[in-house]
């Protein structure tokens, strides 16, 4: 995202439009490559409902400053990106398609990642394909591509140390992945699953061989691993529908979403802390996912482009939200122990 960035604006020629609008309530590694890019990041509130941004909402943004909006996809549920599209062609600014936990999701047969001038999809761990690390850029062909091709070029390789320890932990991450020993590979340091932390200060280098090899190979698989993600994730829907105070969050229409984690909404906070605490005793791998809005995380906080300071959709996911797990190695009755879990904890 960093160096996207970094191309959008060196393509633009316009010094003054340092600011990217974000969804308020998305990865904290979004806000810190912005800043990692030298500009600052503009928030736009998002809807519970779905956890994207309203394009109508968008449209209400002050573009004067702004170079980029950046979509979200988070779980791999597409956002209404035709909208976001349309607003930032309206605006004259660029979209980076943020596909980073959307990779095989499609809208009206069309790649989420596809839409505006880049997207980007990640290959970090959970995500549908896993090499540990690492990730791809789609472009269209123009002056971003030609600025983005340059940069990559003169990225520096992976280091020794770097490729043998990304190949132990692959290893190590692929052993841990079922769900019954989620909280044991959580609790490895080196993982990060499970935390959330903002940071400006990380390695920008090419994939190595053995990460782009393994990459190539799983993504030679993608529609056999999106399919089970999207099984699982149609299975939960179907326990869980009509649970009392449970929110289900349901792909756009026309979407078809890759199902990264599993997302819902608790509405009572003490129940979803009672919830995620069963969930991990029961050996379910849920998660509170990221803890605050954007807003509320003091390093953005410190370096927003200045405009509302009122995201009340943004704040509401981050104090209700919980995921589940959706991969392969999920077993055939996790839709049944989660609903357990979830009525023995309804009062």
């Amino acid at each position: 995202m960093t160096i996207i960035l970094e191309a959008m604006r060196q393509a633009s020629g316009d010094s003054k439009r340092d600011e990217v609008i974000v969804p308020a309530y998305t990865c904290y590694s979004v806000p810190a490559s912005i800043e990692r890019a030298g500009l600052r990041p503009r928030l736009c509130d998002v809807v519970p409902a779905t956890l994207g941004t309203n394009p109508e909402v968008l449209r209400r943004q002050d573009f004067s400053r702004v170079l980029a909006v950046v979509s979200s996809n988070l779980y791999g549920l597409p956002n209404d990106l035709a909208g976001i599209e349309s607003v930032c062609k309206e605006q004259g600014v660029l979209l980076l398609d943020d596909a980073a936990q959307a990779l095989g999701a499609r809208v009206d047969n069309r790649a989420v990642g596809s839409f505006g001038e880049a997207g980007l999809y990640s290959f970090d761990k959970g995500k549908v394909i896993s090499t540990i690390q690492g990730g791809a850029i789609v472009c269209r062909p123009g002056p971003v591509a030609e600025r983005l091709e340059s940069a990559i070029a003169t990225l520096p390789a992976s280091g020794l140390v770097e490729r043998v320890g990304n190949a132990l932990k692959l290893g190590i991450y692929s052993v841990f992945l079922r769900p019954t020993l989620y909280p044991m590979i959580r609790a490895l340091p080196f993982t990060g699953l499970g935390h959330t932390v903002y940071k400006t200060r990380f390695p920008i280098a090419r994939l190595s061989n053995f990460s782009t090899a393994v990459a190539t190979r799983l993504i030679g698989r993608l529609d056999e691993l999106a399919s089970a993600r999207r099984r699982n994730a149609a299975a939960l829907t179907a326990a869980l529908e009509g649970e009392p105070g449970i929110e289900l969050i349901r792909p756009l229409p026309g979407s078809v979403a890759a199902w990264v984690r599993f997302p819902l909404l608790v509405s009572d906070p003490d129940r979803r802390a009672r919830l995620i605490a069963a969930f991990e005793r029961a050996g379910i791998g849920a998660t509170a996912s990221y803890p605050r809005a954007l807003a509320d995380v003091p390093a953005v906080r410190s370096r927003m482009a200045p405009g509302d300071t009122d995201y009340p959709g943004a704040r509401r996911i981050a104090q209700s939200i919980v995921t589940l797990p959706t991969h392969a190695y999920c077993p055939p009755d996790l839709p049944e122990r989660v609903r357990k879990v979830i009525r023995e904890c309804r009062n």
